[in-house]
């Protein structure tokens, strides 16, 4: 089994017009036989977060490779709390060498990490999780943090953690992140239908959601795809047939995510603005028997 890695992220519209940068980014790799795939959508009302979610993407990289290299594992269920201690002294001498501030760090990370023993998606924040299986059925996983204040890492350097829980109620316990599930069945059924939803507690998205992936599911599994929020605020486009339709590879070759998105902007401008937020996705590949490996970054 091989894998292949591409992402890609584009500029909303409502940043366009706001005269704002774009603050998503994604980054993927192959990295001696595991292969991973981040996005980091930093939050409009704070800082410098464009710089933030860089960093944040680039040290999760970092720490994926580092973890990699010594334990040779990513299967155990510590694995995403050891990797994100890892992250986080990965960017403690950075952020303090550019003078960053708490607002400049105020992003989500959600990525994918795999290996031919399995692997994991782990999310921070909110965004989409998109499982696409052999033969083209495709799960959808949103989550989504009410009054559009998601869990972000680093408010535990900052010590926000105490105010993020008053914030929404002073409950640990309390669920109020929300899991949405759809499924999509391809043709001749072609139906996309709701399954289930689901609402993790405050502090169940304080560690956050997992997904773990074990080696026969892998077998099962084409792509596993993780996107910012943008997905899901496009201009006269439904989230659920603009992830799908960002899911339409063609090949998984060379820079595929990358054509991908770059089309499907082009497509969705057609009939409006398009994504009016930012959007970032990074998709990691299984490659089964002789297909070629993508390998873009």
């Amino acid at each position: 089994m091989k894998f292949g890695a591409d992402c890609h992220f584009n500029i909303g519209a409502e940043h366009v017009s706001g005269g704002k940068p774009c603050q998503d980014y994604a980054i993927s790799g192959n990295h001696d036989g595991i292969a991973f795939a981040i996005v980091s959508d930093g939050c409009s009302g704070g800082g410098n977060t464009d710089v933030g979610a860089r960093l944040i993407t680039l040290s999760a990289a970092a720490a994926i490779r580092e973890h990699w290299d010594i334990e040779k594992n990513v299967t155990d269920a510590s694995t995403a709390q050891a990797i994100e201690v890892r992250r986080r002294m990965v960017l403690g001498g950075i952020k303090e060498t550019l003078k960053l501030e708490r607002d400049d760090m105020l992003a989500t990370e959600l990525y994918v990490c795999l290996t031919s023993k399995g692997g994991y998606v782990h999310v921070w924040g909110d965004g989409v999780v998109a499982f696409v299986y052999v033969g083209g059925r495709i799960k959808l996983h949103r989550l989504d943090w009410p009054k559009s204040t998601p869990f972000y890492p680093s408010y535990i350097d900052s010590n926000d953690v105490p105010g993020f829980i008053d914030e929404h109620g002073g409950d640990v316990a309390s669920p109020v992140l929300c899991e949405q599930v759809y499924e999509y069945v391809p043709a001749p059924e072609d139906r996309l239908s709701a399954t289930s939803t689901v609402f993790h507690s405050i502090v169940d998205g304080i560690k956050g959601i997992h997904f773990p992936i074990t080696a026969d599911e892998l077998n099962q599994l084409a792509f596993v795809v993780v996107f910012s929020d943008g997905v899901t605020r496009m201009d006269n486009v439904d989230w659920k047939d603009a992830a799908l339709d960002l899911l339409n590879f063609k090949t998984a070759t060379g820079v595929f995510a990358k054509r991908r998105m770059i089309n499907f902007v082009r497509e969705v401008r057609k009939k409006g603005r398009g994504p009016l937020d930012d959007i970032a996705f990074g998709v990691v590949s299984i490659v089964h028997d002789s297909e070629e490996v993508a390998d873009g970054d």
